[in-house]
């Protein structure tokens, strides 16, 4: 299974407010529910929130009163594909942090590596980072993407 075989079902714009963050939650599961399993719709909602978060925290578009973070999920053979785009950053590129048990933030990339099929990054010094995560992936097609 390639992107290919994924059909987009929804793209959204949300303001760089941690409020959206709840927003692009309850967006996801409306447009997710009845279209993949639960548990795959539910592991999407939950890192879609924290890159969404992310972008608010840790790029521009928390920063800029006008900063925006766009969402886009596509679906396919029982798998969800979602991409977080935002308007990036001068100080910051999308990456595993170590985490420490006293400090609370570094867990959002760290949880999108440990629970999704596969994941990347696009960085673009001029437009912004796009994060993505693909979910419900047949095993044989993981082993396929992930390197």
């Amino acid at each position: 299974m390639d992107n290919q075989d994924l059909h987009g079902v929804g793209q959204a714009n949300f303001a760089g407010q941690a409020v959206s963050v709840c927003a692009a939650r309850t967006w996801a599961n409306g447009l997710l529910t009845g279209r993949v399993a639960d548990e795959v719709r539910e592991t999407v909602v939950l890192l879609l929130s924290e890159l969404v978060t992310n972008s608010v925290v840790h790029s521009d578009s928390g920063r800029r009163p006008d900063g925006q973070v766009i969402v886009f999920l596509a679906v396919g053979d029982g798998a969800a594909y979602c991409e977080v785009i935002d308007d990036g950053s001068d100080t910051s590129i999308p990456g595993i942090r170590e985490v420490s048990l006293e400090g609370d933030g570094g867990r959002g990339l760290w949880m999108v590596n440990a629970m999704a099929d596969a994941w990347g990054f696009h960085h673009d010094d001029g437009v912004g980072n796009a994060v993505w995560f693909r979910m419900g992936m047949p095993p044989a097609t993981v082993a396929a993407v992930v390197p």
